[in-house]
């Protein structure tokens, strides 16, 4: 690699990394003040960063806040397996997912309350990416219900219902206790998300004893 080279990979390497503290900077700011009460002037000042360097980067307050929504769906998305029917253990691959999304939440608490307060109404492209979120997480929960009834997993329900109460519950959990500084137990989080959200799907074998 020529010296050349070097300074375009480190200068590549310090444009990411100043970008992500933007970012990073831009959830902690919109969480504490709102989206639609915060302002670029915030987000620069919280990331120790001049006006010009900002626009280097975003062009407006709502393409920072959709790159933080796309962030989420990438972590969610990454965080959600498809599970097996076939598995010996279909039911705890089904809870380890949980345990990831929770994971994911409670990790990157600003990040998740900011994107799952929903500001809507200030701007259709935002209002669109939100959209397509939600329908995104709604459509995983309608392909796991609908195979885990045709392999006997769990029962078979009406699925646009049962999965919009599904990710309504996970939403609310996330906010309720994010919000009011609860304990966050990941594990005892994931397990009552998991009781609650399947236990009641789940087909028990009878007792043959």
């Amino acid at each position: 690699m020529t010296i050349t080279d070097r300074r375009s990979l480190r200068a590549e390497q310090k444009r990411h990394e100043r970008r992500d503290a933007i970012l990073r900077a831009a959830e902690r700011v919109f969480c504490a003040r709102g989206y639609p009460d915060a302002s670029i002037a915030d987000v620069i000042d919280a990331a120790q960063i001049s006006r010009g360097t900002f626009y280097l980067y975003f062009d407006s307050k709502d393409a920072l806040y959709m790159e933080l929504i796309e962030r989420f769906t990438g972590l969610v998305t990454e965080a959600l397996q498809v599970v097996d029917p076939q598995d010996p253990d279909p039911a705890l691959r089904i809870l380890e997912n949980v345990q990831r999304v929770v994971e994911v939440a409670l990790t990157h608490p600003e990040l998740t309350q900011l994107v799952l307060r929903e500001s809507r109404g200030l701007n259709q492209a935002i209002d669109e990416r939100l959209d397509r979120l939600y329908d995104f997480l709604h459509s995983m929960v309608v392909g796991a219900l609908v195979q885990g009834a045709s392999f006997g997993l769990i029962r078979k329900v009406y699925e646009p219902v049962i999965a919009t109460a599904v990710v309504g519950a996970f939403k609310e959990v996330f906010l309720h206790h994010l919000a009011h500084g609860h304990p966050r137990d990941r594990a005892s989080m994931s397990q009552a998300l998991f009781e609650f959200g399947m236990r009641g799907l789940i087909i028990t074998p009878p007792d043959v004893t």
